[in-house]
């Protein structure tokens, strides 16, 4: 038994011995681990403090960015707004970044303006557009009916505003000599003889451009009613063009609207033939009543070789010489058209027109109906009915004002003063 016991408190004491060992062990193990784990949270703490501190720097540089982007976006804004200039372009600041679009327009700009189109310059001699303009505009209040007495327009022309200067100091005796150029059988003028007068100087248009410009006209003419609406005249061509390019007023370039604004009726269409007729108009009468048959036969009208020529011209079309005059028939209606233009239904426009059915008749072809206008221009009488008209003599207003200012030399002085 007592070896026994004794074997007993040994391995009891072993026991104690290992569980102390072991207990030492699993401390030293504690120990360890808990160092490790303060070195762990120690390293930890130190990068949380560098990161916290990076990210600290990263948030003061983004601020300072920012500041800047608005600095630059208020300058900008302030230069707008002294300027007074609207921002067109759109500014856009996102987190840090400003910038401006230049891409995107927050409104339509306004457009550059154009320049302003040349006006034409007054002249002392020369009848502007907005001069003819406005005294077409008086006649026609004056005399609707387009036919006006020499003495309402003499009254008219008595120094208005609507003139050139030259005119200011022209007596009333010397305008009656001017504007009796344009009477004929009666004391009354048809005024768009006196607008035709007020358009030079403009190119006279040669029996040739006549022609071509009626044969155009009635191919424009889908009615066939012998006019023109606005649209279908702008659609023709005139004998003279403009350039409308230059930067200088171009007269020529504005007178074929202001021809048609002119001589259009109230339903704003154009008899074609009675213009061409008026545009007929030449300062040598012979060679305008040449130009007047050209117009309704349509074919260019010479002057007969062996018959001397009031004005002294050879030929209506510029033939030579040498050239036998053309056979170009002619009717009674066209030759009644050519010598009624421009004139007032009078008891002696119809003798005039019965003694020309006589004539015709006297020379008519029996077989065709017709006559040969040279037979008419050789014939007398038939001659001097077509030349006795004035209907187709072109008045230049300038140069007989100017004749008057070289003859009378207080009128030259007169108006070689300043006018106020």
């Amino acid at each position: 038994k007592a070896v026994v016991s004794t074997q007993s408190t040994g391995a009891a004491m072993e026991s104690v011995a290992a569980l102390l060992c072991e207990d030492k062990a699993f401390n030293l193990k504690l120990a360890t681990i808990k160092l490790r784990a303060i070195n762990v949270i120690k390293d930890l703490k130190e990068q949380a403090a560098a990161m916290y501190k990076l990210q600290q720097e990263w948030i003061g540089d983004r601020f300072k960015q920012e500041m800047e982007s608005i600095k630059i976006m208020c300058e900008m804004l302030r230069d707008v707004i002294e300027s007074e200039k609207p921002l067109i372009q759109q500014i856009q600041l996102v987190d840090e970044q400003f910038s401006v679009n230049m891409g995107y327009k927050m409104f339509e700009p306004p457009a550059t303006p154009l320049p302003d189109p040349p006006i034409e310059m007054p002249s002392p001699t020369i009848f502007s557009i907005a001069q003819i303009q406005e005294l077409h505009r008086n006649l026609n209040s004056v005399a609707p009916s387009g036919f006006i007495s020499l003495e309402v327009l003499v009254e008219m022309f008595e120094a208005p505003a609507f003139i050139p200067e030259i005119w200011f100091n022209v007596t009333t005796q010397q305008l009656e000599e001017v504007f009796s150029q344009h009477l004929s059988e009666t004391k009354f003028i048809n005024w768009n003889s006196v607008l035709l007068s007020c358009l030079l100087p403009m190119p006279l248009p040669s029996q040739k451009q006549l022609i071509a410009t009626m044969a155009q006209y009635q191919q424009l003419d889908k009615e066939g009613n012998g006019r023109l609406d606005l649209s279908s005249y702008a659609q023709g061509d005139l004998w003279f063009i403009g350039d409308q390019s230059q930067d200088t007023f171009d007269r020529l370039a504005q007178l074929k609207t202001t021809i048609f604004a002119l001589f259009c009726d109230s339903q704003y269409t154009i008899d074609y033939t009675d213009l061409l007729l008026l545009f007929s108009s030449d300062p040598d009468l012979t060679m305008g009543v040449l130009k007047a048959l050209a117009v309704v036969t349509g074919q260019e009208v010479e002057w007969p070789q062996y018959v001397e020529s009031p004005s002294g011209a050879e030929s209506g079309a510029g033939a030579e010489a040498s050239m036998p005059t053309k056979s170009i028939p002619v009717t009674l209606e066209q030759l009644e058209r050519v010598i009624s233009f421009n004139k007032m239904e009078t008891e002696s426009l119809k003798n005039t027109k019965e003694q020309l059915a006589g004539i015709f008749k006297e020379v008519m072809d029996q077989d065709t109906g017709v006559v040969d206008i040279s037979s008419i221009l050789v014939h007398p009488k038939g001659r001097e009915i077509l030349l006795r008209s004035s209907s187709y003599q072109l008045v230049d207003y300038a140069t007989l004002i100017l004749d008057a200012a070289a003859q009378d030399g207080k009128f030259a002085e007169r108006i070689s003063q300043p006018l106020v």
